[in-house]
């Protein structure tokens, strides 16, 4: 008995030498960063890596529609119930928790799948031995060009929080586990200045191309006129608190103006059409395909924004009575950008749809994010809906308030405003794509804006209907220094339900940071005033 017990313990350490064995084997294969951008394409592959954030649905596209659109008297929150996606309703009724999802999906994939992303390009690609697809070494051109790209994508992510949350924590590095709890909150105006300095540099690099200079395979990319237009976007934000900004955003929309590549469509509702992001229009547009079989995916918008009922989408993001109220009699931008009950358009079947069903509901849905039947993605909410992320109307108001405010001539504001009216004027008064609408736009042009009007009262109105669910409003108003004030009185009117009341000066200006983002800095990061 005695052998036997000591034939177990030997068999014991020969089967762990044995597991020893297995387990202790020499790595088959190592990618380095070295070895990665020794391979074909590497280079762009990591540039490309920089823009999905844009492409994230609950990270990106969810909370930018909830924060630039509900958030405001634009939209509600829409959805099945008032239970349907609580923490949108939260947001949009002014009291957000530290806790809220959508906030913190948004910090989390701006900086992860966004700044991150970034911070490896701007490393990487100045030291690496980059090749291109055919295997030959990478101009130091073509290097330039790329880290432009990056570092305004870099400005963009950081703009986009400093709108939501004032001033971040700026990240210029890879970060390592030691860096958690050495994360402080920059101010708003530090903020400002980083992003600047992104937008300055990529400018200034000369080998950024023009729109009419990008090849057909590459529209999307950042363009000069891309970073001109950010330029001004950031300028006039900022110019809140610094006066003297406005003329450096004049000066930045102007550059995009004098620039041959861009121009109004021709047709209002041609900018969330098919191949929309073809448009000398469209300036920095998300391209959204749909080829699953390449991995390439398309957008969630429009299943997340059209009506309930027969199409099978979700229904967020109704547009308010306040908002279709704003339009002018004989406006034909109302009819592409909202639906009503009761229109029709076509099915591949032959039949018809669209009759919203019961369920909490403004009356209105939008029309810019609605895809007919034939449109959509074989998943129906893996779409090829394109969106203009800066588009040249945008350019032609920003250009027109910056100009008002830094003093310059009335007559060339009032110009600029009615090329936008005029465009209006001179497009379709029928849905190209419906079988019926139920809205009918009277055959009443609008009236050309005068020096005499008050041209920033036109400026706020044209940018208001101009790019309504488009997810400006939010900028606008806080930008305008009235987004309380405006909350506020939007609370009285008869289909508000209060909301709008609870926003408080010096505090709703800004949104909490997320709890979560403070937990792992162990207390680095500071929450915003008003919220715990």
């Amino acid at each position: 008995m005695k052998q036997l017990y000591y034939v177990l313990i030997v068999c014991s350490f020969l089967l762990i030498g044995a597991c020893d064995d297995f387990l202790d084997q020499p790595q088959k294969g190592v990618m380095t960063e070295d070895i990665y951008y020794n391979t074909p394409d590497a280079g762009l592959k990591a540039v490309v890596k920089c823009y999905l954030a844009l492409n994230d649905f609950y990270g990106y596209e969810a909370p930018r529609a909830e924060l630039g659109n509900m958030a405001t008297d634009d939209s509600e929150k829409g959805g099945s119930d008032a239970g349907d996606r609580p923490f949108a309703a939260d947001i949009s009724f002014g009291r957000p928790l530290s806790s809220n999802t959508s906030l913190a999906n948004y910090w989390e994939v701006l900086y992860t799948k966004g700044i991150a992303n970034c911070n490896i390009c701007l490393e990487d690609i100045p030291v690496q031995a980059i090749i291109d697809a055919n295997g030959y070494p990478v101009t130091e051109e073509v290097k330039a060009r790329y880290l432009a790209e990056v570092k305004f994508l870099r400005a963009f992510y950081y703009f986009e929080l400093v709108k939501i949350f004032g001033g971040v924590p700026i990240v210029d590095r890879t970060l390592t586990v030691n860096d958690a709890n050495k994360l402080a909150r920059a101010t708003e105006n530090e903020t400002f200045l980083f992003i600047m300095k992104d937008l300055d540099e990529a400018a200034a690099e000369i080998h950024l191309p023009t729109i009419s200079a990008l090849p057909a395979t590459e529209l999307g990319r950042v363009t000069q006129e891309a970073v001109w237009s950010m330029q001004a976007r950031v300028y006039l934000y900022f110019a809140k608190d610094d006066n003297s900004l406005y003329a450096k955003a004049r000066d930045a929309a102007k550059k995009v103006i004098d620039s041959p590549s861009c121009t109004l469509a021709p047709q209002f509702q041609l900018l969330y059409q098919k191949d929309n992001y073809k448009l000398a229009e469209s300036i920095f547009p998300n391209i959204r395909g749909d080829n699953p079989t390449a991995n390439i995916y398309g957008s969630f918008i429009p299943l997340f924004c059209s009506p309930r009922g027969p199409s099978g989408a979700w229904g967020f993001d109704q547009p308010t009575q306040n908002l279709v109220d704003e339009f002018e009699e004989g406006d034909p931008r109302l009819l592409f950008t909202v639906l009503v009950p009761g229109d029709k358009f076509p099915k591949s079947s032959g039949t018809e749809e669209l009759n919203f069903s019961s369920y909490p509901s403004t009356g209105y849905h939008s029309r810019k994010a609605y895809l007919v039947e034939s449109r959509r993605g074989p998943g129906w909410g893996d779409d090829a809906w394109s969106f203009h992320i800066i588009r040249y109307a945008d350019v032609l108001l920003m250009y027109a308030e910056a100009l008002l405010q830094s003093g310059g001539d009335k007559q060339e504001v009032a110009n600029r405003i009615n090329e936008v009216r005029e465009r209006a004027n001179n497009s379709r008064q029928e849905d190209a794509e419906a079988i019926s609408r139920g809205i009918t736009i009277p055959n009443v042009p609008l009236k050309p804006v005068t020096v005499s009007d008050d041209l920033f009262e036109a400026i706020k109105h044209e940018r208001r209907v101009e790019l309504a669910m488009e997810y400006n409003r939010l900028y606008d108003l806080k930008r305008w220094n009235i987004y309380i004030e405006t909350m506020n009185a939007f609370s009285s009117l008869p289909y508000s339900n209060g909301r709008g009341a609870a926003f408080q000066k010096g505090v709703n200006e800004l949104f909490p940071i997320p709890q979560v983002e403070i937990d792992r800095s162990q207390g680095s990061i500071k929450q915003n005033p008003g919220y715990n």
